[in-house]
């Protein structure tokens, strides 16, 4: 650098201390250009549906995300075969355990009315399940969060009963077909991608001959192995895992928003909200528990047990129980758990720090909102100035450091407001309930 140069950086004013800034306050370091940034907060996702002040907004977008959701269940869940987790799983392999049999029976002849059936069954058994549900939520959570949550509840059970019904409906895989490979099966509605029963090696004197495979429901017809098994099963059994991918996406940022407006999606969510507030368990850990033991058994009803009702003697293998079908929807509750955590994060605290010089008037203006978490006024000094000055620090949780900002800024619109993940803590401070 000149010594021209460097003499007109040394006398460049400085100024400090939250200044209001101009163009002339744009001044150098180390000779090097400078502009005012705004800077929003994005540790917080979401951070307006926390802030929502008006109810009704909150049911229009708890009825919004039902609507969306159901449309999204139909398509991605009810077609393809993919079991969701919750309760909602179990009673989707009743249901379709129901339509099985009524279809191998009692209704052979009329498909129609078995499937209005079972649809009237996919999304009805739900609702009935959700009443002693809502009942326990009511009485051990708030009242608002039951609102809310049958709100979001109702939609999508009653819109999902009009899209189901739609004929041909279930004709319309939008990624491709993930229906099993073997027609019989896929006459009666079970969904069971798998790679080993459907294909069946040839007797020849005692002994299998493996070099042709014949169809379980064609026996007098030949396959090739390779023609059949590795292109038809792996490719709609990676079919089925996009399908997973996407509903998980759109479920996992459903399931944040409602709990983000202080609602669930009702069913095991009341189980999942209500255990993990008592215990302080995050949500997404807890979800994961109770959606992997309901789809197991849904999948034992709607597929294994379904297949054995239509033909025991063929459709009772373990193949059956393990297929794709299967882990696809350990995929999926996994992956929405997860989702839930990143998205909806409501058990960590962060560290926030304010730099102003208003300090003891947002100390002022947060006592008279009952803000009770920790909160320290240090004494500093400015790097730049020397002169005295002050610096608020607080924890608290991540849901409520959009509320926390708002109430700094009606104080001092411009100071600086830094916040940061907590890893660890140990001792006790006041929680918010995401439920309020």
């Amino acid at each position: 650098m000149d010594k021209t140069k460097n003499k007109k950086c040394k006398n460049l004013l400085v100024k400090t201390a939250n200044p209001i800034l101009t163009k002339q306050d744009l001044k150098n370091f180390a000779c090097r250009s400078f502009s005012v940034k705004k800077f929003n907060s994005g540790v917080v996702r979401f951070s307006r549906l926390y802030s929502l002040n008006k109810t009704w907004m909150k049911y229009l977008v708890a009825a919004i995300v039902g609507l969306i959701m159901s449309i999204a269940t139909v398509l991605l869940v009810e077609v393809t075969g993919l079991y969701t987790g919750g309760f909602g799983a179990f009673l989707q392999g009743v249901a379709r355990l129901t339509y099985s049999g009524i279809s191998n029976s009692v209704l052979k002849d009329n498909p129609y009315i078995a499937q209005i059936i079972f649809n009237a069954m996919f999304w009805g058994l739900y609702l009935l399940l959700n009443i002693p549900l809502s009942i326990f939520a009511f009485r051990k959570i708030s009242h608002q969060f039951v609102g809310l949550s049958l709100t979001y509840l109702i939609v999508l059970q009653g819109m999902g009963f009009v899209w189901g019904i739609i004929p041909h409906i279930h004709d319309l895989q939008i990624f491709g077909n993930t229906q099993t490979v073997n027609e019989h099966l896929a006459n009666f509605n079970i969904q069971s991608i798998i790679f080993s029963p459907n294909w069946f090696p040839t007797e020849i004197n005692g002994s299998w001959d493996w070099s042709q495979l014949k169809s379980s429901t064609d026996p007098g017809v030949d396959h090739n192995i390779v023609s059949t098994v590795t292109n038809e099963n792996i490719t709609r059994a990676f079919l089925l895992i996009v399908y997973c991918i996407v509903f998980s996406l759109i479920s996992g940022l459903s399931y944040a928003i409602m709990f983000s407006i202080g609602g669930s999606t009702a069913g095991s969510d009341y189980l999942t909200i209500y255990w993990s507030q008592e215990k302080n368990k995050n949500v997404g850990g807890v979800f994961a528990i109770i959606s992997s033991v309901s789809m197991f058994l849904g999948i034992c009803m709607g597929t294994y047990g379904a297949g054995g009702i239509i033909d025991s003697s063929k459709y009772l293998g373990w193949q059956y129980f393990f297929s794709a079908n299967l882990f696809a929807s350990l995929v999926w509750v996994f992956l929405n758990g997860w989702l839930i955590d990143k998205w909806f994060p409501w058990h960590k605290l962060v560290r926030v720090e304010v730099y102003s010089n208003k300090v003891n008037e947002i100390n002022d203006e947060l006592k008279t909102i009952k803000y009770t978490h920790p909160t320290t006024l240090l004494s500093a000094t400015g790097g730049y100035s020397n002169k005295p000055t002050k610096m608020l620090l607080s924890v608290c949780m991540i849901v409520e450091l959009p509320e926390l900002i708002k109430q700094i800024r009606k104080v001092d619109d411009q100071c600086l407001i830094s916040s940061s993940y907590i890893a660890d803590i140990d001792g006790r401070m006041s929680v918010q309930k995401q439920t309020n």
